[in-house]
């Protein structure tokens, strides 16, 4: 089995077509509010190998 390795922003423009830039420290920002919020937890957004059985294409 071939590993294909992509960068964030090569899958970013994969999915959407387009990247978006953002100021700097907008990450930072963004990872601060959401730790805070909790807002990855399972049970706010499902188990990820549930949202992958999810999924009926092929490709991304």
């Amino acid at each position: 089995m071939k590993r294909v390795k992509l960068k964030n922003d090569e899958l970013a423009y994969e999915v959407i077509g387009r990247t978006k830039e953002f100021p700097k420290y907008t990450t930072q920002l963004i990872n601060l509010a959401n730790r805070n919020a909790q807002g990855t937890r399972p049970k706010i957004v499902g188990q990820m190998t549930e949202l992958i059985q999810e999924f009926k294409g092929k490709n991304m």
